[in-house]
C-alpha cells in the first residue's frame, strides 16, 4: 500500500506507475496514483495544447511550430505535392516532409502523398515507373 501525494486515499501499489529512473531499482514506484497522474497530464495538454506538437516537431524534424505555421502560410494551406487544402489522416495535421538521409525538412505534404513518397522511399526512378503504367494503362 501507498498514499498518493496528491489525494492522499491509500491504494495498492499497482495503482502507482513504476518510476522509470536511471539507476533506480525496477520496481520502484511513483508517488502519485496513475488516476491523479492521468488526471494532471489532461489538464497540462489542455492549458497549452500546442506545447506537445511544438515538442514533437522540434525533436523529430529541428522547427518550431510557428516554423510549421510559417511554412503552412507560405504553401497556402495546401499540400506541396498535390495542392489538397485537406491534411488527411486520423488527426488532420500536415506531415513534415523530409529527406531520410540528411534530415533535412522539404515542405509540408497531405497524408496520401506523404505515405506514396515512404512507399516509393523518395525513388525518383520508381515513381516514373508508376508514370510510365499508369500512362499505358489509361484511356
Amino acid at each position: 500500500m501507498r498514499t498518493c501525494n496528491t489525494c492522499h486515499i491509500p491504494k495498492p501499489l499497482e495503482d502507482f506507475y513504476k518510476a522509470r529512473r536511471k539507476g533506480r531499482p525496477k520496481d520502484e514506484r511513483a508517488h502519485q496514483c496513475k488516476e491523479c497522474t492521468k488526471a494532471r497530464v489532461k489538464e497540462s495538454k489542455a492549458r497549452n495544447p500546442d506545447r506537445e506538437r511544438n515538442n514533437h516537431l522540434r525533436r523529430h524534424y529541428g522547427i518550431s511550430l510557428a516554423d510549421f505555421k510559417l511554412m503552412l502560410d507560405k504553401q497556402d494551406g495546401k499540400c506541396a505535392c498535390c495542392g489538397t487544402e485537406q491534411a488527411g489522416g486520423k488527426h488532420n495535421t500536415w506531415n513534415v516532409d523530409h529527406d531520410h538521409t540528411t534530415g533535412d525538412v522539404r515542405q509540408l505534404l497531405c497524408k496520401d502523398c506523404n505515405i506514396v513518397l515512404g512507399i516509393v522511399q523518395d525513388s525518383r526512378e520508381h515513381l516514373e515507373r508508376l508514370i510510365e503504367y499508369i500512362t499505358r494503362h489509361t484511356k
